[in-house]
């Protein structure tokens, strides 16, 4: 039986991440001697790599307590102590990911062109390789190809997928799917939804309206909503993340396009700054390119 590894591919997508910090900081130490101005150097190579400036000075300034009273700074030791002080902002004790039970609903939120519809296939094919039985509902309406690409996911990745026509009500389409869903012996449906609608206000009522049909159609709420952000965005992503917590309950970070990224800090800003977990990364194109979120591999492979 093959085993299922779940941090698959995530050290490697933190390879640009990696090479760009350690780079800049070798860069720093070339000099020779290191004393507190190369560490407040060091704080701009984290901004750099889009972590917040606050974040920022706060790593920085635990890392002066940890390391200033050392007389023989070298630069490993300065790279163990960030990475010593970076595990301390982002290892926090989340609730894990709703996904034991019989069935399980989850809300896929996130702006067109994140890379969300294609999150959602690789989140299905994750989770069959698993054993659940999948099925997606393909609320992504108001997108002239977002029911086509998501259908090709399903053909793809052999999962059933429920949807309607263009411009539909999406919150019709998920009430079918959720029927669909309850009927069968499926474990888990993926709700895609719209990234972008006429306006703020229309997108907060058409995800309300979505959770409502959802939970009386069910019997209960989604287990978890999930947002997609993109990695390349850096600090945007971040208000994306915000302005979404104002419409629907979040539960969790997904990041795509990691891998074609440096700036890989961003993780840190999510779990220490807004106190959200970041549940998967997506690694690369094809279906099986997704990753389970790990803070020891998130900080064992950025130095």
């Amino acid at each position: 039986m093959k085993i299922f590894d779940k941090f698959k591919n995530l050290g490697e997508s933190l390879k640009k991440t990696k090479q760009e910090l350690s780079g800049k900081i070798s860069s720093i130490f070339s000099g020779g001697k290191i004393d507190g101005t190369d560490l407040d150097k060091i704080e701009e190579v984290l901004v750099l790599s889009d972590i917040s400036y606050k974040t920022a000075g706060e790593i920085i300034e635990g890392v002066k307590k940890r390391v200033l009273k050392n007389k023989d700074l070298t630069e490993d030791v300065i790279k163990q102590a960030l990475k010593e002080e970076i595990a301390s902002k982002i290892s926090v004790e989340f609730p894990e990911i709703k996904e034991s039970g019989e069935k399980n609903i989850f809300i896929i939120a996130g702006v067109n062109g994140v890379g969300k519809t294609t999150t959602v296939g690789k989140l299905g094919k994750y989770y069959t390789d698993r054993g659940k039985k999948v099925i997606i509902a393909a609320c992504d309406t108001f997108r002239a190809a977002g029911k086509e690409q998501i259908e090709i996911w399903g053909r793809r990745t052999g999962i059933e997928v429920v949807s309607g026509k263009e411009n539909q009500d999406p919150a019709s389409v998920a009430h079918d799917a959720v029927q669909k869903f309850k009927e069968k012996d499926y474990n888990l449906l993926l709700i895609d939804t719209a990234g972008r609608l006429h306006n703020k206000k229309h997108l907060m009522e058409e995800l309300a309206k979505i959770k409502r049909v959802i939970s009386k159609s069910s019997g209960k709420g989604p287990d978890e909503t999930l947002i997609v952000i993109d990695a390349g965005l850096g600090q945007n992503s971040l208000v994306q993340v915000e302005q979404f917590k104002e419409i629907v309950d979040i539960t969790g970070v997904i990041i795509t396009k990691l891998d074609g990224s440096a700036k890989g800090g961003i993780i840190i800003d999510i779990i220490h700054k807004l106190n959200l977990p970041v549940r998967f990364i997506g690694t690369g194109e094809t279906p099986d390119k997704i990753s389970e979120f790990s803070p020891e591999i998130f900080t064992d492979n950025l130095f």
